[in-house]
């Protein structure tokens, strides 16, 4: 019985914290996460393959789509990405 009692009594406990949690006014804006700044060199050390133009349609969509992965999954800035992707090209491809 006292088992069942402070089973209750914690159950209880619980419920009205969660419900104080949602309850509770927000105090200013939510917290932004810090963005630092990303190099050339921070994207390098993923080891991007470079791109020579020389390939089917297929493989270059592929180059692009794996060139993406990394800057979603990275969190690369929107005005850094095509001049990382550019510094990627080589031979056929630069021109």
């Amino acid at each position: 019985m006292a088992v069942e009692d402070a089973h209750r009594q914690h159950m209880e406990a619980l419920r009205q914290l969660e419900e104080n949690r949602v309850a509770a006014p927000a105090f200013g804006p939510e917290p932004q996460p810090t963005t630092r700044e990303w190099s050339l060199e921070d994207f390098l050390k993923h080891r991007p393959v470079k791109f020579g133009g020389k390939t089917s349609p297929d493989a270059a969509d592929q180059w692009l789509k794996d060139l993406e992965r990394i800057f979603d999954a990275k969190m690369c800035p929107e005005e850094s990405r095509l001049a990382f992707a550019m510094y990627m090209l080589t031979g056929e491809a630069e021109h």
